[in-house]
């Protein structure tokens, strides 16, 4: 079974335009550090996994992971989006229907439910359940049994089930609009994944990283993070969290800039525009921190700022960037690799 650990998660896609839930927990902000332990955790139990998150943070790929860790993991993983089907007919796709079952019903067809079967079925946007679909999945969850629609045969299904939901769902349930008796059956595990805009320490290493691997993908050259694209990207606000950050990584890396990001990663934006950026990080993210952790977040990012302006101005050249910067070539390198800005050899 595999790790969760962001250094030995490895996906066969991993150099294509596309996410995995090894993108999603990279990372070392504590929210992230936190998923990453529940992962180990949760997945080797076969209890139910609720997983709350807004839109973009990766819930269907935690959902993999769960599956991918577990005992279940030689068997199917199935997932719906449940709001992609109006009223009731969900229920179609849960349990299937026999033949003349229905108007158009030219044939048994299996659900959900039996696809699982001794697998995983991940619920997406369970929020979005009609009331009488609600009851019919809490009797469905009470006792593992089933009839296809039309059938009078009970079937039991051997799953294991997680859910997601992209709203408050418990603000939902104290509104009326989602059954507290199913929401305490679904949250018997539960895991948060925190939007980008509240892992921001997150957020250049996760850069970087889709930035090298969709450059290894194309087979090019990853250039590196302008000190200004970094301003930008720490200063917005991510409403579609780490999908968005691919998104605009990989306009950027073709020299696509965001709509109010004029930089593009050819471009040699000033040291006095970072330093603009850094400002409006402060007042975004370091005064919410203690006095001597937000000292150190603040050099740090000016450090990388500085250092990555330097590499641009000349050409990435290490020893010319040291020579600009009063240090030692050696020192410099050591510098350039602390930020992840090269190897520090070049």
């Amino acid at each position: 079974m595999p790790t969760f650990g962001e250094t030995k998660t490895k996906s066969p896609a991993s150099s294509t335009h596309t996410l995995t839930h090894a993108d999603v927990i990279k990372g070392s902000s504590a929210g992230i550090v936190r998923v990453r332990h529940q992962l180990e955790q949760f997945a080797a139990l076969d209890a139910g996994v609720l997983i709350l998150g807004e839109t973009g943070t990766g819930k269907e790929l935690v959902a993999k992971a769960l599956h991918a860790g577990s005992a279940r993991h030689d068997k199917p993983f199935v997932a719906i989006n449940c709001g992609a089907y109006p009223n009731d007919l969900i229920l179609n796709e849960f349990f299937g229907h026999e033949r003349g079952a229905f108007t158009g019903a030219v044939s048994r067809q299996e659900g959900l439910a039996a696809r699982a079967e001794g697998g995983t079925l991940f619920l997406d946007e369970v929020d979005s359940l009609s009331q009488h679909a609600q009851v019919v999945l809490l009797r469905f969850l009470q006792d593992r049994r089933y009839r296809r629609l039309g059938g009078s045969q009970e079937f039991s299904a051997d799953i294991r089930l997680i859910a997601a939901a992209h709203c408050d769902l418990v603000e939902h349930v104290q509104k009326g609009g989602f059954r507290d008796d199913l929401f305490y059956r679904l949250d018997v595990l539960r895991i948060e994944l925190p939007p980008l805009r509240e892992r921001r320490e997150d957020i250049v290493r996760l850069a970087t990283h889709f930035l090298q691997r969709l450059a290894e993908s194309g087979q090019r050259s990853a250039p590196v993070i302008t000190p200004a694209f970094q301003a930008w990207m720490l200063a917005h606000a991510w409403p579609g969290n780490v999908r968005e950050l691919e998104n605009v990584i990989l306009r950027w890396l073709h020299g696509l800039a965001p709509d109010n990001m004029t930089h593009s990663p050819h471009a040699t934006p000033s040291l006095e525009n970072a330093l603009d950026g850094l400002e409006r990080i402060a007042r975004l993210h370091a005064l919410q921190m203690p006095l001597t952790q937000a000292k150190t977040a603040i050099l740090h990012s000016f450090e990388r700022h500085y250092i990555a302006h330097l590499l641009e101005l000349t050409h990435g050249n290490i020893t010319q960037a040291a020579r600009r910067a009063g240090k030692e070539r050696r020192a410099f390198g050591r510098l350039v690799k602390k930020h992840g800005l090269g190897d520090g050899c070049a």
